[in-house]
């Protein structure tokens, strides 16, 4: 007699509830990293701008309207900068979200599982209190066939 869990069906369930799960995770950090690296170059396109302007500086002569359009240039990246950290910001609060609903659905798999593990045990138990009869049995037929 084989070992077979009557709730093999809600285990396997679970399981894939568990993946989608991770799987949903993973997609919302990824744009969560899209985003972040978004930032990361808007800032790095401001050092640039601060060099060229410090560039123009020490160059000297009529650099206004360059100087010009550099500030303004800054006053929109910064304006965007706000923009997209609310935008991670938001992005943050899913992946938390997310990441609460992948934490609740591995609980819920690792609780069939233990399940699953306890109820092998029981029949492991009840497998060989079964097999200690029948030896009992086998042996008793033994002596008495002997006698």
């Amino acid at each position: 007699m084989r070992f077979k869990f009557p709730m093999q069906k809600v285990l396997e369930h679970r399981k894939v509830v568990e993946n989608l799960a991770q799987k949903d995770f993973q997609d919302a950090v990824a744009v969560l990293n899209e985003f972040q690296e978004k930032l990361d170059k808007m800032n790095q396109e401001i050092l640039e701008a601060q060099a060229r302007t410090g560039s123009l500086l020490q160059a000297g002569g009529a650099q206004g309207p360059a100087l010009s359009q550099i500030h303004e240039f800054l006053k929109g990246q910064k304006i965007r900068i706000l923009q997209q950290e609310q935008k991670i910001q938001e992005i943050e609060k899913i992946v938390e979200y997310k990441r609460e609903i992948l934490r609740q659905a591995a609980l819920e798999y690792k609780i069939m599982e233990k399940v699953r593990e306890n109820k092998f045990e029981e029949y492991k138990a009840e497998r060989k209190i079964q097999d200690q009869k029948e030896n009992d049995e086998q042996a008793i037929l033994r002596f008495k066939k002997n006698s």
